[in-house]
């Protein structure tokens, strides 16, 4: 089943379903680790979960931080192997393969390393868990005005991170806009059906503009990893923080430009 809410079904069946079909995916892809392409079709699928819950409820509801902690912690079990397949990826996007070997090399070898029976074994674990608690969300007073309303509440966080990240150039902040931007994104993937004159609209645009977010960050950890590494890289080191600094400066004139048009507005209208 695709990722949205059927608006002709009741809300609590339609959003069970959704959850329920997240988590039946990211037992498919738990069975493949340490696959790099399983590892992040599983973490998406605690990334969808996750939007899902902020789409119901407020942050400081007490099942929301219960339900977001687990699938925050699920993902984190997979988060160091599927950050080094980001900076290989993005060090491709710099330069073909056979240029910066040495950092490929470096890559390579930790990647190899990285192998937890323990870690696997807790993604089972937490997955199983979390499929249990589905039945048990306490849905019965939900309903599509309070659905809507979530999504409006989405956009405000969107928008709010674009207004402090827009100020300097943090890396913290950045990636909090991804996080907020990738949650709209969801959001609106989830309502297209129920609103498919705006909502609609704004998913694919909003992929993209996901994905510039997730290739500005994707250079700050591989630069981050290349001074940690140091010396070792010789002439390589420079080379690779110049380039990733201009690609950089491209990706956030993107995402400047992008987030403007998005976030214009105070209130969103759907």
């Amino acid at each position: 089943m695709d990722y949205r809410l059927d608006s002709d079904t009741p809300v609590v069946v339609s959003l069970r379903r959704a959850a329920r079909t997240e988590i039946h995916a990211a037992n498919g892809n738990a069975q493949l680790l340490p696959d790099e392409h399983a590892v992040h079709e599983l973490r998406k699928h605690c990334k969808k979960l996750r939007a899902l819950l902020r789409l119901i409820y407020p942050n400081k509801n007490p099942l929301f931080r219960r339900e977001n902690d687990r699938y925050r912690k699920l993902a984190r079990c997979l988060s160091a192997g599927r950050d080094l397949v980001s900076m290989r990826t993005a060090l491709l996007t710099l330069a073909p393969p056979n240029h910066f070997e040495k950092t490929h090399r470096v890559l390579r070898q930790i990647q190899q390393s990285l192998r937890d029976e323990e870690h696997l074994i807790r993604v089972e674990g937490l997955l199983n868990e979390a499929r249990e608690s589905i039945e048990e969300w306490p849905l019965h007073d939900i309903r599509w005005g309070d659905i809507d309303a979530g999504y409006l509440r989405g956009y405000q966080r969107a928008r709010k991170a674009w207004l402090e990240a827009r100020e300097g150039d943090n890396a913290h902040q950045l990636h909090q806009l991804r996080k907020r931007v990738k949650d709209h994104w969801y959001h609106s993937r989830l309502l297209r059906e129920r609103h498919p004159q705006s909502v609609a609209l704004r998913c694919e645009p909003l992929k993209q503009l996901a994905q510039l977010l997730g290739d500005w960050r994707d250079l700050y950890l591989l630069c981050r990893f290349a001074i940690t590494v140091g010396e070792p890289l010789g002439k390589e080191l420079i080379k690779l923080l110049e380039m990733c600094d201009w690609h950089k400066v491209r990706l956030r004139l993107e995402i400047e430009k992008g987030c403007a048009e998005f976030f214009a507005h105070k209130i969103l209208v759907i």
